[in-house]
């Protein structure tokens, strides 16, 4: 660019600037390329995630169920023993949405939704890292912190994927602010105030209407979505109450702490969530049971809501993260934010508890370090190389941009996305077969034999395949336990579940307690109740494949079992028959050409 001899007045671009310009905005660096690699990944993998034999068929019954009925569960539809209980169904949204797909798009719709969702919440929180730090290749690699600290929890196709969608949605938001959010007080001498580019800065009107409308109706969704919304109330509330300890500790005036602009702005913002939760069909009483639910006793025999070991995965994820915390923080020049100290301890707390929670402190830890990461890691960089943190120098390897990068990087979104069992039939692909979509535990065969021959009276069955029977089994089959039922069921029927699953001194006696006329067992996971119900009198084995057995004394099953067994045999007779007389002919065809 060249400067006229008149001052004020600038010459246009001349075709060569115009090529050096055109040519740096086209030009993508090698974080770039990482982030589309590791987004591409992300979307083939999401999209190739198996649906699991658990609590999503329950959901999916829910939803049917209300759809049909016009109405909210009073109490569990589908479990005759926990009949009397009051249902809150926190995932009422949830269940109708996953109903309606699956009821235009079938299985392979509840597949997409969940990887388009989980997707689209994994981009927003890279971008919510993105402002925090302002570098994409640390915004990456937060991401891929996020995803090894949650790896539990990413591929479980639940309602609570819409609530890690709305917490990508807040933290987005709190991201931006925090651009804003710094002291104006003439008592504190902060960086900001040091800065003269943030002098005096204007909240935009967007970000106002993001605080004061977007949060609220987001946890207006969130709140009819899943019960984690009282997990995003404790983040925002633990930002305004930051804020407030922040302002008190560094002015020492309560005068101070309540004409602060921002720490009314939380407040305000807070209570406003707060309002749009409460707009729900069981208004306080859902507040009362997403806080109450973790302490119900029958979750305490529940894997994913045991306190956490740490040998375990999680536990080893957790102690990893917590050393990473200590290490950023004794090396970072970033201030550390009270809001995020306090997020991060809660939820740990929570983790230490229930492991189920990991989830929600991996995003909190994350989030926090994200700004330490992009302050720690430039510095290390530059001291390994030897260079003074102040001194110039040229650019990097790893900085270094070119247009021959942003063609790779559009490459690799184009295949990402090409080859995804999501858009695969866009391009006239074949989609992908059934067999891919189940999970490979999912008893398909099991409720293939129990609708040809549904069971009459009371049926004991894993708990974690009582969603499914519910969905594929038989209409109207009486099972003794589901996954989303564990929370409703009373105690001492949970307790007597447990009894016979582990083959309990007397649970002969506590089934027929509870007039058990079939048995559906893993004979993987329930070898001992396997080998016993085996032995019961007065039942036979009526049906049998390598992943369960059913067990029952009803005369209709053991008929239609017999008759079963005798075609059955008839046809392995038959094909004997066929394979000797093969082997017949094979042997005369070969005795004639040894002769001469």
């Amino acid at each position: 660019m060249s400067v006229d001899s008149h001052p004020g007045t600038v010459e246009s671009l001349t075709p060569v600037d115009k090529q050096h310009s055109y040519r740096e905005t086209l030009s993508l660096g090698w974080p770039h390329l990482i982030t589309c690699l590791w987004f591409a990944v992300l979307f083939f993998y999401f999209g190739n995630v198996h649906i699991f034999y658990s609590d999503i068929w329950g959901h999916v019954s829910y939803g049917d169920w209300m759809m049909a009925n016009q109405s909210l569960p009073e109490y569990d539809p589908f479990l005759s023993l926990a009949a009397g209980v009051p249902c809150i169904d926190a995932a009422w949204l949830s269940q109708i949405i996953f109903a309606k797909v699956n009821g235009v798009l079938g299985v392979r719709g509840l597949s997409h939704i969940f990887a388009l969702t989980v997707f689209t919440t994994h981009v927003l929180f890279w971008f919510a890292f993105y402002l925090k730090s302002g570098r994409v290749g640390v915004s990456t690699l937060a991401s891929f912190l996020l995803v090894v600290i949650a790896s539990s929890r990413i591929a479980i196709i639940r309602p609570e994927i819409f609530g890690s969608l709305c917490v990508a949605i807040l933290l987005v938001i709190m991201a931006w602010s925090e651009k804003y959010d710094v002291f104006k007080s003439g008592l504190l001498q902060t960086d900001e105030l040091k800065n003269p580019l943030k002098q005096g800065r204007k909240t935009p009107v967007a970000l106002l209407f993001s605080l004061y409308l977007g949060i609220p109706l987001v946890f207006l969704a969130w709140a009819n979505l899943h019960g984690s919304f009282v997990v995003g109330l404790a983040i925002l509330g633990l930002q305004f109450l930051g804020r407030v300890i922040e302002v008190g500790w560094r002015t020492r005036s309560l005068v101070q702490i309540c004409t602060d602009k921002w720490v009314r702005r939380w407040l305000v913002v807070t209570e406003l969530s707060v309002c749009g939760a409460l707009l729900n069909p069981y208004h306080i009483d859902l507040f009362i049971n997403s806080l109450t639910f973790p302490r119900n006793p029958n979750l305490k025999d529940v894997l994913e809501w045991e306190p956490l070991e740490f040998r375990d995965a999680e536990g080893i994820w957790f102690s990893v993260a917590w050393v990473l915390m200590l290490v950023l923080y004794r090396h970072s020049r970033e201030r550390v934010r009270t809001a995020d100290v306090l997020r991060v301890g809660l939820l740990s707390l929570a983790v230490i508890v229930g492991v189920r929670m990991i989830g929600w402190f991996s995003v909190v830890f994350v989030y926090a370090m994200v700004p330490h990461l992009a302050n720690v890691l430039p510095r290390m960089g530059r001291e390994s190389r030897g260079v003074e943190i102040d001194s110039p120098q040229k650019i990097p390897f790893w900085a270094k941009k070119s247009p021959v990068i942003t063609a790779f990087c559009v490459l690799i979104l184009w295949f990402g996305f090409a080859f995804s069992n999501i858009t695969t039939p866009l391009f006239g692909g074949t989609p992908r077969q059934l067999d891919k979509v189940y999970s490979e535990g999912t008893p398909r065969k099991l409720t293939e034999f129990l609708k040809a021959h549904p069971p009459e009276g009371q049926v004991w069955n894993p708990q974690w395949w009582g969603d499914w029977l519910v969905w594929d089994g038989p209409a109207g089959m009486n099972v003794f336990m589901t996954t989303n039922a564990v929370h409703l069921a009373p105690p001492r029927v949970w307790k007597d579940y447990l009894g016979i699953a582990r083959a309990s001194r007397g649970w002969q006696s506590v089934a027929e307690k509870y007039n058990v006329s079939t048995f559906v067992v893993h004979k993987e996971k329930q070898v001992k109740l396997d080998e016993e119900v085996r032995r019961l009198k007065g039942f036979k084995v009526v049906y049998e494949d390598d992943l369960s057995v059913v067990v029952s004394r009803e005369p209709e099953l053991i008929s239609a079992a017999k008759k079963t067994g005798s075609k059955q045999e008839v046809k392995a007779i038959e094909s004997d028959q066929l394979e000797a007389d093969q082997v017949e002919a094979d042997q005369v065809e070969a005795d004639q050409e040894v002769q001469p």
